[in-house]
């Protein structure tokens, strides 16, 4: 794509943050609970979300159960640079963070010979508690690691207990290249497991767990999809690909409604990420809530609903702001990614539409589409939740990943 081409889609998305329309989208930007009224009822409110006490208690039992099964579920951390050298120009501040998580993984996986490892990527109104949601049946990582894989699942840059640099510091490139770094650290046993230094392969005792893998995969939910395939055509080094509810040109009205809103919080200077002293350059994707709600999920159960609920999260604007140029990268680069790739889809999104035109793009790969009826934009939370876990194991299986 042009530059020409590039500045002209980037002037006509300012002048929609320019209109009556766009202000009135955000009338209300940035404060979901005063917004709530004004997302208008929703068949996928709930009657409440958990207390603090039962949050706890919820996430007490989700350790008891990967216990019983002897499933390794550890925090891992690894120290990144915030730097964006992929093929997506944006601007990162090139600053020494560390972003946190867990890897979950079968024991027998963990000191077996061989090893694989998924690395997750969560989308822009999320954090690792998609991958990690305490309800039996939905957690994504337990579930995956009931069916023999590791995973290890990450808040990224500015978002949950990862470390939080301003919000315009950042960008969907760096966190692309963070990716590739930790896949990198991944494959060398360089980074931090329950506190401690990973050791590598020749691990052992206690610190068995703190291991290199021979082969990674990158996936992604949502606009993680378009951080994993930024980082796959600008670095490679993996040896599988997964994107979930993402593609780069079938996003909904809805989802753009959405997107032009919070962008328009995010030039009057976004909001500090969490409290008042926190870093600034932050906002919420979605205004309240219901619209939280009604905008990623569909044919979910209401435990599931009310326990994501309480994890609505401002992201950081640089994810927001260079997201719409690295469109334009990702159609002149697709193409030339080689791994194999799994495409993921709800066929309810509420966001995303067009998988099959998303998987022509992959010219160069072999694909699989799964199609997962009546499932919203958190496809992986639906009622149909236990057949696409089913599906993906194949897939992993089959490519042995």
């Amino acid at each position: 794509m042009s530059v020409i081409k590039r500045i002209a889609v980037l002037s006509a998305a300012l002048a929609l943050l320019a209109s009556p329309v766009a202000a009135a989208m955000t009338a209300a930007a940035d404060s979901p609970a005063a917004s709530e009224k004004a997302a208008g009822t929703s068949v996928t409110s709930v009657t409440s979300v958990p207390t603090p006490a039962e949050a706890a208690a919820a996430a007490k039992a989700t350790a008891a159960r990967l216990a019983a099964q002897d499933i390794v579920d550890v925090p891992v951390s690894f120290t990144v640079r915030n730097a964006n050298r992929s093929k997506t120009g944006c601007r990162a501040d090139g600053g020494k963070y560390r972003v946190r998580g867990h890897l979950t993984a079968p024991a027998r996986v963990l000191s077996g010979e061989k090893r694989a490892v998924t690395l997750y990527q969560h989308g822009i109104a999320a954090g690792e508690w998609y991958w990690r949601l305490d309800v039996p049946g939905y957690h994504y990582a337990e579930e995956l690691a009931k069916r023999g894989h590791a995973s290890v699942t990450i808040d990224r840059l500015g978002y949950g207990d990862s470390d939080r640099p301003n919000g315009f510091d950042t960008c969907i490139g760096a966190e692309a290249d963070i990716a590739h770094q930790i896949v990198r650290q991944l494959r060398d046993g360089d980074y931090t497991v329950d506190g401690k230094p990973a050791e590598g392969p020749a691990a052992k005792g206690p610190a068995a767990i703190a291991t290199s893998f021979d082969k990674v995969t990158l996936a992604g939910q949502s606009n993680g999809g378009q951080v994993v395939q930024i980082a796959a055509y600008s670095f490679g080094g993996i040896d599988g690909l997964m994107i979930m509810d993402w593609t780069d040109r079938g996003l909904t009205p809805e989802a753009n409604t959405r997107f032009f809103s919070a962008l328009q919080s995010c030039m009057a200077g976004g909001q500090p990420s969490r409290e008042p002293s926190d870093p600034s350059g932050y906002v919420y994707y979605d205004l309240g809530p219901d619209q939280f709600r009604r905008g990623n999920f569909h044919d979910t159960e209401q435990r599931v609903m009310a326990a994501a609920t309480p994890h609505q999260n401002r992201h950081p604007c640089g994810d927001m702001t260079s997201q719409l140029d690295s469109v334009f990268t990702d159609l002149e680069h697709v193409g030339s990614i080689k791994v194999p790739v799994l495409l993921v889809y709800g066929d309810d999104d509420a966001r995303v539409t067009g998988g099959a035109a998303h998987r022509r793009l992959f010219t160069g790969a072999e694909t699989e589409l799964i199609d997962i009826p009546g499932a919203g934009h958190y496809a992986t939370m639906a009622r149909s939740a236990p057949r696409t876990f089913d599906r993906i194991d194949a897939w992993l299986d089959a490519r042995g990943l």
